[in-house]
This record gives C-alpha cells, structure tokens and sequence, in this order.
C-alpha cells in the first residue's frame, strides 16, 4: 500500500494547472493543442493520436488510455482491493453499453473500438443475450425495462448510474473504516445523478478535500481515479473542438 500511496501522490501533483488548461483550450487548431498535452503530464493521454485525428480516433484513443489507466492502478493495489477499482475501467463505456442494450443498431465507430467491437460485430440475438450476461451489473434497470414506454434517458441519468454505484459498492473489500468510502460513493452518486448541480469547480473542491482527509487511507484511490476521469473529460474537450469543426459539426 505505501508504493501505491506513493505513486499516486506523485501523479497527483503532476496534474495540470489552470494556465495549462487554458493554453490547451486556446490553442489555434489540433496539432498545437497535442503539443501542449505532451509537454504535460496529459501525455500519457494522448499518445497515438495524430493531429488530424477525426473525433471517433480521438474518443476510441482516449477510452483505451482511460482504461489503461485504470488497470495500471489496479496493479498498484492490494489485491482485496482490486475488484472496486478495475470496475471503474467501465464507466467510459456506459454510455455506449446503454444504447446497444436498448436494441439499437452498432454505430460504424463501434466496429474500431477494441471493447464495443465484440458487440458490434454479433447479430442482434446474439448481442442481446451477450448485454445480459456481460453487462447485467451496470446496466441491469435498462434490461429489465418492463416496457419501452420507460424514457432510456431516465434510466441513463438515473437507475443505471445508481446501479453502477451498487455493483462498486458490493466490489469494496471488508473494511473497518468504510466512512470514506461512503463519503466519496455519496459524492459519486450527486455527481452521477445531478451533474449541473454541483458543478466541475464544486466537485473538484470536494474532492481535493476528501483526497487531503484521506492521505494513507486506501479510498485515496478511488479520489485521484476521480480526478483523472475530470481531467481526460476535459481534454476530451479541447481536443475534439478542433476535430468537429473540421468536420462541420457545431457542439450544441
């Protein structure tokens, strides 16, 4: 735990700035905005994307780097603690998993990426019996709809969130001191549920202070894991500014 207590509070005070970000964000076209990212420490986010990457390169790159992430984490731990963590790797694909589990047909960027591809690839039967077995846990409310009169966006923002927030909560290992744990799965859960509501600044105010509460406690963790997520959303960001106006795609 002390190596895994180490390493990430090396890579949190390696997080950007706000003068980065906003270079990032106000860099005139693609390849300026990589070149300030691989001069940080969100160059491990980016490697493999090129400068005229169209945004579905870009959204499958920075998946697979999230998912990396995740498990060099993992990695990290002790093994007890494993099963919570490597479930976040998950949450980049929830969206996606959503859709395919509603009945609707794969979109072409599926096809490229290395997790949504195997079902993609599968025909509807045999895709809908594979979203049962293999993704029941996070996004069982949607599959077990009664009927599509239910809105999906509901169960998006709402059930399935709540969902994956039980599924991470039955992965926690036996633990003592589970009021950390708790508090940060209750910041989750506002976060997931009411985004608007609490705002990016507001969140990362909260979590900046948990993360200072909770130095040499285990759920550390799981609070950079949440910085990380906020960081690549916003490089997401500036990143595919660049490659939506070069496809004439105006962000509503």
């Amino acid at each position: 735990m002390d190596y895994a207590q180490s390493r990430l509070q090396a890579r949190f005070g390696e997080r950007p700035d706000e003068l980065l970000w906003q270079m990032l964000e106000a860099a005139p076209e693609a390849a300026a905005a990589l070149e300030i990212a691989r001069s940080s420490a969100l160059a491990r986010w980016v490697v493999g994307i090129p400068p005229h990457a169209d945004s579905h390169e870009i959204e499958i790159a920075l998946r697979a780097r999230w998912r990396q992430c995740v498990t060099e984490i993992g990695s990290w731990m002790p093994g007890n603690w494993q099963p919570a963590l490597l479930w976040s790797r998950g949450l980049v694909d929830l969206p996606a998993l959503c859709y395919l589990a509603r009945g609707a047909a794969p979109l072409p960027w599926m096809f490229s990426d290395p997790v949504l591809q195997v079902y993609a690839r599968a025909d509807a039967a045999t895709r809908a019996t594979m979203m049962r077995e293999d993704c029941r846990a996070c996004i069982g409310p949607l599959l077990e709809a009664p009927s599509r009169s239910v809105s999906p966006a509901i169960l998006c923002s709402s059930q399935i969130c709540q969902a994956w927030l039980e599924e991470w909560r039955r992965r926690w290992p036996r633990w003592s001191d589970t009021v950390s744990l708790e508090n940060l799965a209750r910041l989750f859960d506002g976060a997931m549920q009411q985004p608007a509501a609490i705002g990016r600044p507001e969140l990362l105010r909260r979590l900046r202070s948990l993360f200072r509460r909770s130095v040499l406690h285990p759920v550390v963790v799981f609070i950079y894991i949440a910085f990380a997520a906020l960081d690549v959303e916003r490089l997401r960001g500036g990143l595919l500014k660049h490659a939506l106006a070069r496809e004439g795609i105006i962000p509503s």
